[in-house]
């Protein structure tokens, strides 16, 4: 029983107290400069000018952000969770 009780109580301190961690700071945001473009994000941004003036063309695009996504399914769920044609799919030209 003895046994048991200092099991038990030990438990409970542990469980009890608080956690020690000291308090964190928010990660600050990059300030973005306003004058410069932001890179595309997903494949499906590759068909605009936005990503042609970043990579210089869409095919380069297209091999920057699918390198290693899913290159074989037509089709795939987009961020909006509607089907959609996979940008990333190989046509013709395996070399992606």
């Amino acid at each position: 029983m003895a046994k048991f009780s200092i099991a038990l109580f030990i438990m409970l301190a542990l469980l009890s107290t608080p956690a020690a961690a000291t308090k964190t700071r928010p990660r600050r945001t990059a300030k973005l400069d306003t004058g410069t473009i932001a890179a595309p994000v997903t494949p499906f941004d590759c068909d605009t000018t936005r990503a042609s003036v970043w990579f210089g063309s869409t095919r380069r695009c297209l091999d920057e952000l699918c390198r290693g996504q899913n290159v074989t399914n037509a089709a795939v769920v987009g961020g909006d969770g509607r089907l959609r044609a996979n940008p990333c799919a190989r046509g013709f030209d395996d070399r992606r």
